[in-house]
């Protein structure tokens, strides 16, 4: 751990992850939400197509709001290194799980290829191509979440975001799960190259190998461009017809001839997957994460009559899986056990607009109410997990099943605490034919603004000096720019969108626009402030000579976008460069000689320097 920094920004890093030769993955923990995340840090310099691809990467997930697709929560840069703030997926990898299973069976292939489907649905749907699906790149959770990771190299439909970025004729990708069309030209593929993908990727699931082999080679891509592969029934004689239906379709070596959207994939997918009991499905998906003896049920269609079913299916389990599954799936409790244990459910719901899923925090535990110290009982925390229909955040648990007695349920969302006391009833009574559960909802209602309190720093982007009592911090009030100590304090509450303005002389401004959340009471902005540029410009009279400023070939251009230009090979004729204002020592040099020569760039400004070569060496004089 000596090489890990204990902070990088305003994350607390809690371990190194991975390391490369382009960058580092961070697991880290989040200064307010207090919840692990994963910082991707890129330190590659001298390539603008690596530093702009990951800086689209951001901007494509920042515009996503899907369950299925890692969650964005912050893109900054640091020094010369770039990052991104992630959410931290506790599980592992489609890969992985494929490594420890082997395969898997065509029913479970589906029930987490259906949300597979829908994340690259909804990317699709906003114009966006991922060019690089497989199973390295699906996460699963061990409360079962299934979301789509890594869009490095993925595209969008605008080609004017992708000039520059991906060439005409560029290959990117993974060879095994690439189309076709993708070897000739990753930049011109549209959204079937990943339904493409999509049917390798399954392939791979049910019959534990590739259809192709992933070697980059023209044996191996004469092999995709003609669609040569053994068929997957041949190799998983029990394979589901329609699975077998979907890997036909598509992978088509002809991109006319596969699914043109991803919907008629879902359709196929959830029409098979009604005959089966979700809540099975969902508790073998979690006990795959997290049993080390699992093995895999025989996944039974439902029987037309419910104890049947659950008969069928309560055996199954029992022979597969274990007791243990099916008492976790509430199989036993249900129609074993009903006379005396209930089921017990929470839902919250908050205001749509409060705040993004992904920033709630919300959760219940349940305690015994029949003893003195209100034991927690072993089978709480309720996992929460949203099921927000568009018009609200609502967060609900799975079953918790329980002995009939008495309980308090203990609440918290955001900052506040609800606690319920209720009974539980026996699953057996029953009402309309229907097996009694006890529902708890909870409306969280929009909360009173209040006084918010604001510290700030500013520091020189250049010399990381701390500058706070030179620069001047102000609001945005009714289009105007107010100092912040003449602002009452009951004029900036919380729940709010408000602007800010951090500036000092010499210096550019920094302008942050934030919404503040009605539970956000304390602000503090640490702002780094490029200093104002002045011009440094050199002429000399040798044919090719090079420069260093302050011992470095990269030299800081000044501006609101910092940004470094190699100066290791520069022709000698008149050149000029913006510089943030600040002391320079310049050294001009050759293969004949070489001169220092110290000067002071001024804001606004411009130093000029003639470098003359004379009887080996080299004389460096300002203008």
């Amino acid at each position: 751990m000596a090489d890990v920094p204990e902070f990088i920004g305003k994350y607390k890093i809690v371990s190194l992850v991975a390391r490369g030769g382009m960058g580092a993955v961070y697991k880290a923990v989040h200064p307010t939400l207090k919840r692990y995340v994963i910082l991707k840090k890129l330190t590659i310099r001298g390539n603008a197509v690596i530093t702009e691809r990951f800086k689209r990467e951001a901007r494509i997930l920042l515009d996503f709001n899907d369950p299925h697709i890692v969650h964005l929560f912050d893109y900054f840069k640091e020094g010369q290194a770039h990052y991104i703030v992630l959410e931290y997926v506790d599980g592992v990898s489609l890969d992985v799980l494929l490594k420890k299973r082997g395969s898997l069976s065509g029913t479970f292939a589906l029930f987490i290829l259906r949300d597979v489907c829908k994340a690259l649905k909804y990317a699709h749907d906003n114009g966006v191509i991922h060019r690089d699906i497989k199973p390295g790149n699906i996460l699963i959770s061990k409360t079962g979440d299934i979301k789509l990771a890594d869009f490095g190299i993925a595209s969008t439909e605008n080609s004017e975001a992708d000039d520059g970025l991906t060439r005409e004729g560029t290959t990117l990708g993974t060879v095994a799960y690439m189309p076709p069309e993708q070897f000739s030209s990753t930049k011109t593929v549209d959204k079937r190259a990943d339904i493409y993908a999509v049917g390798v990727m399954l392939y791979e699931m049910v019959t534990g190998v590739k259809p192709f082999p992933g070697s980059f080679s023209p044996e191996t891509i004469l092999t995709i461009q003609k669609g040569r592969f053994t068929r997957a029934k041949k190799l998983n004689p029990l394979l589901p017809h329609v699975v077998s239906r979907i890997i036909s379709k598509t992978i088509k070596s002809n991109p006319n001839k596969r699914f043109k959207d991803l919907s008629g994939v879902i359709r196929i997918i959830e029409r098979f997957l009604k005959r089966y009991n979700q809540k099975v499905l969902e508790q073998c998906l979690v006990d795959s994460m997290t049993a080390p003896d699992f093995t895999e049920p025989t996944f039974t269609p439902k029987a037309r009559a419910l104890r049947i079913a659950t008969a069928v299916i309560a055996a199954s389990c029992l022979c597969a899986a274990g007791l243990g599954l099916a008492w976790q799936n509430g199989l036993i409790h249900r129609y074993l056990l009903s006379d005396s244990w209930g089921a017990l459910k929470v839902s919250v719901d908050f205001p749509l607009d409060s705040k993004e899923a992904g920033d709630v925090l919300c959760k219940a535990r349940v305690y015994r109410a029949d003893e003195k110290d209100l034991p927690e009982i072993d089978e709480s925390p309720l996992v929460l997990y949203n099921t927000g229909d568009g018009k609200k955040l609502r967060f609900e648990s799975r079953y918790l099943y329980l002995k009939e007695g008495s309980y308090r349920l203990k609440v918290l969302a955001e900052q506040r605490v609800y606690w319920y006391s209720l009974r539980i009833e026996p699953l057996s009574k029953k009402e309309k034919a229907k097996p009694t559960e006890t529902i708890i909802r909870v409306a969280y209602d929009r909360l009173t603004p209040k006084p918010m309190s604001i510290r700030y720093q500013a520091v020189d982007a250049i010399s990381a000096k701390d500058i706070t009592p030179a620069s001047r911090f102000s609001v945005l009030e009714k289009g105007s720019w107010v100092p912040l100590d003449t602002i009452k304090p009951e004029m900036l509450q919380t729940g709010t969108i408000r602007k800010f303005r951090i500036e000092a002389d010499g210096y550019y401004e920094e302008i942050y626009s934030l919404k503040i959340a009605h539970s956000q009471d304390e602000l503090f902005i640490n702002a780094r402030l490029v200093p104002l540029s002045g011009t440094l410009s050199i002429k000399s009279n040798s044919s090719r000579v090079r420069i260093t400023v302050n011992g470095s070939t990269d030299v800081i251009l000044g501006g609101m976008e910092m940004k470094r230009e190699s100066l290791a090979s520069w022709r000698g004729e008149a050149a000029s460069w913006k510089l943030p204002s600040g002391q320079y020592t310049i050294k001009v040099y050759s293969s004949k000689g070489e001169g220092t020569l110290a000067v002071s760039v001024e804001a606004g400004k411009t130093v000029r320097i003639v470098a003359t070569e004379k009887k080996g060496a080299i004389i460096l004089q300002k203008e």
